[in-house]
């Protein structure tokens, strides 16, 4: 059966139907149910992914005040007329000048507020998750009516 790489969102009554979990029985049953299942529960995974996203936002103050004055400047600048100029202090700054000096300032504050380090702890308890699910749920039957017991083979 050919499944549709469509966007699909399935409720919790499906998607945490663990009845339907089982330990796969060798490493070919893995990477069946994780192909079909990442395909299947995409949407499922992303809003997982989002959570943990606004999680490590709101849960750290300092970086989401880096990201708050990051957006602000960057909006700003990109919100200026073509070739309008900002000075200060006798210097002219262009819009390139200014996108410059935003990177410059906010890099520093991203790095203290240890984004870098967010970045990946969403990354690997993402995986983690999605892995365990997608690894765990038997996948239907190529007609689709019931789900391929414990002893499935490929």
């Amino acid at each position: 059966a050919v499944v549709s790489t469509q966007s699909r969102h399935y409720g919790r009554e499906e998607f945490g139907n663990y009845s339907r979990a089982s330990k796969p029985a060798n490493i070919g049953v893995i990477s069946k149910r994780v192909t079909h299942n990442v395909i299947y529960y995409y949407t499922n995974y992303a809003f997982i992914s989002a959570l943990l996203v606004l999680y490590c936002i709101i849960s750290s103050p300092l970086l989401l005040l880096a990201i708050v004055v990051s957006g602000v400047a960057c909006f700003l600048i990109s919100k200026q007329k073509e070739g309008r100029t900002l000075k200060i202090a006798g210097h002219t700054f262009t819009p390139k000048d200014q996108a410059v000096i935003c990177a410059c300032i906010s890099l520093p504050l991203l790095f203290f507020a240890s984004a870098g380090t967010v970045i990946f702890w969403i990354i690997g308890l993402t995986c983690s998750v999605v892995g365990v699910h997608a690894t765990m749920m038997q996948i239907p039957n190529e007609d689709g009516t019931e789900f391929i017991e414990m002893n499935e083979t490929v």
